[in-house]
């Protein structure tokens, strides 16, 4: 049987004794607590695990040094969300136009639309909370719908697509049983089918991470899909991505997702560029554990060039 958690809480002048005690340099203790007061030791600590050894810290780690991570945190997630709201928006309107010129305005309602259930996808399942959902909006134009049109009736897919979150979509995209509409859906945000399948479930954990201000440096998440096209893989792991992250499991490979996909939604757009200038801010020591190469901004790919994966393999 696992033991019970019973450690006694600690209060700020204790949880800056006990950083000081396993070898932190806090030269302003007055100064930490407050610090502490707002973000709370547990969070605190989550950046502290690079320094971490068998006996403590590294030694020469700074109380400021930590600040500094989690400062620079706080831009680069602010700087992905930034990219997540055009992504969700973009995903959405292609998933529904293409679907709404090929199968009508009721499209998600109908099941042979789908694959049979699943673990990760019920149709029946999605069809009633999404229509719960919709009937609990509180928009001007939801009631306007309820007043005008027959109830009985699925409302249309572009009223329906105000409830769902990427998360929704990025199911509703798995489910679909048409190969046809996948890749002709994907096509419109120049990847294939597979590659869009990947990265609409890892960027939707990142999302999930960065709505709820959870730490992104250091993070490992599950493995994903870099890229369809085997050269432009080959030429991430060989010179943007660290070496040892040899299964895109941390947040580099995201962020070349969201490139990507800014870059095909928003062609003018600066994103990638201004994410450039955040990463400059980490040390080259720092950046690996971001799942960068040093060198990562220069190399072609995360140019403004690169606009389509949808290339022969080689």
């Amino acid at each position: 049987m696992k033991p019970v958690y019973t450690k006694t809480p600690l209060s700020l002048p204790a949880q800056v004794q006990h950083l000081q005690d396993k070898g932190l340099h806090v030269p302003d203790p007055a100064r930490a607590q407050l610090v502490l007061r707002r973000v709370g030791l547990y969070r605190f600590k989550g950046f502290l695990l690079p320094y971490k050894t068998p006996s403590g810290y590294v030694p020469g780690t700074a109380f400021a040094d930590v600040e500094r991570l989690m400062t620079l945190d706080d831009a680069l997630r602010l700087h992905v969300l930034k990219a997540m709201q055009t992504v969700e928006v973009g995903v959405r309107q292609a998933i529904v136009q293409f679907m709404l010129e090929q199968h009508g305005l009721r499209w998600y309602a109908d099941p042979a639309r789908f694959h049979r259930p699943t673990e990760f996808f019920d149709h029946t399942e999605f069809l009633r909370k999404v229509t719960e959902e919709f009937d609990r909006m509180p928009e001007l134009f939801v009631g306007h719908y309820r007043e005008r049109y027959d109830l009985d009736a699925p409302p249309p897919i572009w009223m329906i697509a105000e409830t769902m979150t990427l998360g929704g979509w990025s199911k509703l995209f798995a489910a679909l049983e048409s190969q046809a509409d996948r890749d002709g859906i994907a096509a419109l945000l120049g990847v294939r089918a597979s590659t869009f399948t990947s990265w609409l479930h890892a960027l939707t954990v990142v999302r999930n991470v960065c709505a709820h201000q959870s730490r992104l440096y250091d993070r490992v998440f599950a493995t994903m899909g870099i890229a369809d096209n085997k050269r432009v893989r080959r030429q991430l792991l060989a010179h943007s991505f660290d070496a040892r992250d040899t299964d895109a499991r941390r947040l580099a490979p995201r962020l070349y997702a969201l490139h990507r996909l800014t870059q095909a939604l928003d062609p003018g757009g600066s994103w990638t560029t201004e994410l450039k200038g955040v990463v400059a801010a980490y040390t080259p020591e720092e950046v690996p554990r971001l799942g960068f190469r040093v060198g990562w901004e220069t190399q072609v790919e995360w140019g403004a060039a690169v606009t389509a994966e949808v290339l022969p393999g080689e």
